[in-house]
């Protein structure tokens, strides 16, 4: 009960960051903006924390962790706000997560899966498909903020993968992400000084500065690495494809989004395929890492 505790409050909370962040993107924030304002913010907030654990942090373990879960994760997914609509980032990223999640545990981290598990991924990758296929053939704008999802997704399945195999404690996870990212990121981002927060209002700026290092990091992060610990990759996976349901249901009134046959088709089976992977269980790792 612990565990699925963590893991509501962090469906959350991720629901609210993909709302946020599209209303970021559709108020001029630019990505090098965002990275910024979501990480340099947490920088600021947590570097007491970050001194005092540095020992924690400064190893190339952390390093790998931090980079992949925090700088490449959020170059693609802020990459996709800035095109693509809410609801397909409220599909695809938690609908593809499981996918990506559970055969890079597989092989990563040996972890075995039960028949029925996989009939629930299976049964989403039908709807993340269906989403993709539409897309492309309807030759709308936003394709290319739909494949940086799907790197998103992969990339944040490696650093949950890795997470659970290497055992890091989940407020060290998130002060090295926060660390790592913000030392590689700044350097670049001060090359961009003369175009930062054009036409944004300070309003915008506050609310992405509050939920993007506060919440989206720090609580969601540690919530998230709680919840990989006690239910494990596969399971926690699985239930972040609950985000769906709440966020795309929500973005339709918020951003006046269009429902289309692939939005539905894609909603069903990702919702289905969640129900299969978390009611039916999954076998424990074989392997122990």
């Amino acid at each position: 009960m612990k565990g699925y505790a963590f893991a509501l409050t962090a469906v959350i909370i991720w629901t609210g960051f993909i709302l946020i962040s599209r209303a970021g993107a559709l108020a001029s924030l630019s990505l090098p903006d965002m990275m910024m304002v979501r990480f340099g913010t947490a920088f600021i907030l947590f570097f007491p924390f970050i001194w005092l654990h540095r020992k924690a942090i400064f190893q190339w373990r952390m390093m790998v962790v931090g980079a992949i879960g925090g700088l490449a994760y959020s170059l693609s997914v802020f990459n996709g706000f800035q095109s693509a609509p809410a609801t397909h980032a409220a599909l695809l990223l938690p609908g593809l997560m499981p996918i990506m999640i559970a055969v890079l545990a597989y092989f990563m981290a040996g972890e075995r899966h039960s028949r029925f598990a996989w009939i629930g991924i299976g049964v989403s990758s039908l709807g993340i498909l269906a989403l993709l296929l539409e897309t492309l053939l309807s030759g709308v704008s936003y394709w290319l903020g739909d494949i940086s999802f799907v790197v998103a997704c992969l990339f944040w399945g490696i650093f949950t993968v890795l997470l659970r195999r290497w055992k890091f404690a989940p407020w060290h996870a998130t002060l090295g992400v926060i660390t790592v990212t913000t030392l590689i990121f700044t350097p670049y981002y001060l090359t961009q000084l003369g175009h930062a927060f054009q036409g944004v209002p300070y309003s915008m700026i506050a609310l992405q500065a509050f939920y993007q290092a506060v919440m989206a990091i720090a609580v969601q992060f540690v919530c998230y690495g709680k919840a990989v610990h006690i239910l494990g990759a596969t399971k926690m996976g699985a239930l972040m494809a609950l985000v769906p349901l709440l966020a795309s249901v929500l973005a339709v009134p918020l951003f006046g989004e269009h429902v289309t046959t692939g939005l539905v088709i894609a909603l069903v089976c990702i919702c289905a395929g969640t129900v299969v992977g978390n009611v039916l269980p999954i076998k424990r790792p074989l392997l122990e890492k």
